[in-house]
């Protein structure tokens, strides 16, 4: 697999720190995090772009509570500024990367992928008696929180060879014991840490051949 490297720098870029804010203020204008920010709105963009630049961006603290739907679960939330920015900074240059190695039928997160999309394709994939020989239901109990940190953190090795946004990656992953909920890379990071089960579950069983 072709590792990808050159990718911290375009992170850390002013145009792509705008974008990212941009995309992170999305229905949440009044935010206290974003009302706070728009106070001296391109002093705090710049002052990211030096963090990042040298380094020494590290995650806030998080606020952690707790919310039924229907099921119990912890929700972990940061601050909009610096982190809920500096998540969408990395997501606009990581995103089509990371969708690029999901198989087509991965849906979580991914735009223009939803739940109809989902149920749309297995509904014809059950019709197609010839073709659908297996079908595999299962749940990973509290999946996001059972995630290892380091199995992650060495997956993303495999993709990456970017020394700084590896380590600025781990700087997130570790903040955390697992994929905190709420937290905007985490959703990627589950799919991505599932991703070479996928290929494998999908081709790699039948003897086809895998991304990988």
């Amino acid at each position: 697999m072709k590792r990808i490297g050159y990718l911290y720098e375009k992170i850390y870029d002013l145009d792509n720190l705008i974008l990212a804010e941009r995309k992170a203020r999305r229905g949440k204008s009044k935010q206290y995090g974003v009302r706070e920010f728009d106070k001296n709105p391109m002093d705090n963009i710049i002052n990211l772009y030096y963090i990042l630049l040298n380094k020494e961006y590290r995650t806030s603290e998080y606020i952690v509570f707790k919310i039924k739907d229907p099921k119990e679960r912890e929700i972990f939330r940061l601050p909009y500024y610096p982190d809920r920015i500096v998540h969408h900074a990395i997501m606009n240059i990581l995103e089509p990367i990371f969708v690029k190695c999901f198989t087509v039928n991965t849906y979580s997160c991914i735009k223009g992928r939803g739940i109809l999309l989902c149920l749309n394709n297995l509904k014809k994939a059950l019709k197609d008696k010839e073709n659908t020989k297996y079908c595999l239901k299962l749940d990973i109990q509290k999946f996001y929180p059972s995630v290892d940190n380091e199995i992650l953190k060495k997956l993303l090795r495999k993709k990456f060879k970017d020394e700084d946004l590896l380590n600025l990656l781990d700087e997130i992953i570790d903040s955390s014991q697992g994929l905190p909920i709420g937290n905007y890379l985490s959703q990627y990071f589950a799919n991505f840490y599932l991703t070479y089960f996928d290929h494998y579950i999908k081709a790699g069983i039948g003897g086809g051949k895998t991304l990988f």
